[in-house]
């Protein structure tokens, strides 16, 4: 500043000048302007991350270090991720300055063991300073010799950390000369550490997705198992598996460009199969059906349909699990065939020896009506027990050759029980029902079970009026409860009764009612007290059996 110096005449003889050091106004005004850079700078960096696409992720760290190590004047900027077992650090990104030798290439698996101080200072959260390598501590003889190998002189690092974890170190370098940071810019970096930390974790999710990703495309590209992917809206197919071109012939391309293919693939008597698979995608239960390969072949297939809903809850696609039984079903028809052929000649042998037997009985009915001495009516009455019992088991072996030969199902099991009652015609028993409306899952001779069952109480149990039926759920399935009370039966033939031949009829009739039984897994057991009455106790099994 400079003020006028004036004469006795009032003329301007000179001035006088006032000086001000604002070198310190200077400088402050300098950090203040390189802060509200570093804090614009940070902003921008936040910016990138908001809503960055995934794969765009090493793309934005690669930015975020080249922008902060172009402001900061370093010669290198890099990041070192932790490895998840904490034993190495990797640097996975860098960037160099004009004239700069990359040292990413060299910093791959560096034992964090061999670097105790500096990764106790990082664990811990602090960031680390270092204007001059040869300033370090004592203890910190592997970090300087580490700085002195990639040629370091000044080094600042950052713990890249979150919610505690620190993921990695975030790292500035110079190598042509020494140089110091303010506590702004140690504060600041510490911000973008913390950004880039939640980078880190986006990154680290989704190298784990895309990891599971290939493998588990790997398993359904190589399955011998056909999938397809169907979108609602707009409908269309998504994906096909290179597996359905071995399947149908067919390739992926012609089934994505034409998706009415598919159903005019299905064979014209399985169609309202496919219709029900296309109406209920959510339904657990697979779908059976053939499709016509391209070389005019049908084949069977299998699906099942696996929902895809929207976090909203809305159906958005619908994945489908395709398996060939193409070989099952052909050995399935063969062996209906044969089975087929072997009924057919039992049937045939049935009749022919049934027919002999009536000539036999005619027979000995005829010599019977003749006046005979008491040992030949005895020898007679021999010979009739005997033929009857052969009668008997070829008639057993009519209800053997149906066990199995037909698909099990749903059966409520009242009807049944009193369709038994009226198959016997009988009318001094009474039958007590409260089976709770039970359904089971069974062979389609299940009603031969109460037949038999009905049958042995008749039998066997003199002194029955009454048989009593009950239901009640067990362990996921039921227990069906067939009581009655007569005399019961002996302790002694409690585990044998259910033996083919054992008893003093034929020896068949609870034996058939076990074997029908345990097709669909289900079993029986004599439980009643001797003098009391039998009791039957029928075991079904988790799934088979539903109350309405």
């Amino acid at each position: 500043k400079a003020s006028p110096l004036y004469d006795a005449q009032g003329r301007l003889s000179g001035a006088i000048e006032s000086l001000r050091d604002i070198t310190e106004r200077r400088r402050m005004e300098a950090q203040i302007r390189r802060r509200v850079d570093l804090e614009r700078m940070v902003s921008s960096i936040s910016g990138w991350f908001i809503a960055l696409h995934p794969e765009n992720l090493d793309e934005a760290l690669d930015r975020a270090i080249q922008a902060l190590g172009s402001f900061l004047d370093v010669d290198r900027s890099c990041i070192f991720r932790l490895s998840s077992d904490r034993t190495h650090a990797e640097n996975t990104h860098e960037w160099c300055a004009e004239g700069i030798e990359s040292q990413i290439a060299r910093r791959q698996e560096v034992p964090i063991a061999s670097l105790s101080w500096g990764m106790a200072q990082i664990v811990a959260g602090r960031t680390i300073c270092i204007p001059d390598r040869a300033d370090l501590p004592v203890e910190a003889v592997a970090e300087r010799e580490f700085l002195r190998e990639y040629g370091v002189r000044s080094v600042i690092l950052v713990p890249v950390a979150t919610a505690g974890e620190v993921l990695g170190v975030m790292g500035f370098e110079t190598v042509a000369k020494e140089r110091s940071w303010s506590g702004n810019d140690v504060a600041l970096l510490t911000v973008v550490g913390n950004l880039l930390a939640d980078l880190l974790v986006r990154i680290r999710a989704h190298e784990r997705l895309q990891k599971n990703e290939r493998r588990f495309r790997t398993l359904v590209e190589r399955s011998h198992d056909c999938y397809i992917r169907a979108t609602k809206l707009p409908p269309a197919i998504e994906y096909v598996s290179p597996s359905w071109e071995r399947l149908t012939g067919y390739t992926r391309e012609e089934y994505r460009d034409d998706p009415g293919l598919v159903e005019r693939s299905v064979h014209p008597d399985d169609r309202e199969t496919f219709r029900a698979l296309m109406r209920e995608p959510g339904a657990d239960r697979l779908y059976p059906f053939r499709v016509l390969r391209k070389d005019g072949c049908y084949t069977w297939v299998e699906v099942c349909p696996i929902p895809a809903y929207a976090d909203d809850g809305r159906l958005v696609a619908v994945d489908y699990a395709v398996h060939d039984i193409n070989a099952w079903k052909q050995a399935e028809m063969a062996l209906i065939e044969a089975n087929r052929k072997l009924s057919l000649m039992n049937s045939i042998v049935r009749h022919d020896i049934l027919n002999q037997v009536t000539v036999v009985l005619g027979h000995i009915a005829l010599l019977r009506d003749r006046p005979l001495d008491a040992a030949v009516a005895a020898a007679l009455e021999k010979q009739q027990a005997a033929v009857e019992i052969i009668r008997s088991q070829i008639e057993f072996t009519r209800d053997y050759q149906d066990l199995g030969a037909r698909s099990p199902r749903w059966f409520p099991v009242e009807p049944l029980v009193t369709t038994a009652a009226q198959a016997l015609r009988q009318t001094r028993i009474r039958i007590v029902t409260d089976l709770n409306e039970v359904s089971v899952y069974a062979d389609p001779l299940l009603s031969t079970v109460f037949y038999n069952l009905l049958e042995n109480a008749l039998r066997h149990g003199k002194t029955v009026t009454t048989v009593r039926v009950t239901a009640v759920p067990d362990s996921g399935g039921a227990r069906i409860i067939w009581e009655d009370d007569g005399v019961g039966i002996p302790a002694e033939h409690k585990e044998r009764i259910f033996e083919r031949g054992f008893g003093s009829h034929t020896g068949l009739g609870l034996f058939l009612v076990q074997e029908i039984l345990s097709i669909t897994g289900m079993s029986i057991r004599e439980t009643g007290t001797p003098g009391e009455g039998a009791r039957f106790e029928i075991l079904v099994p988790e799934g088979c059996a539903r109350f309405e």
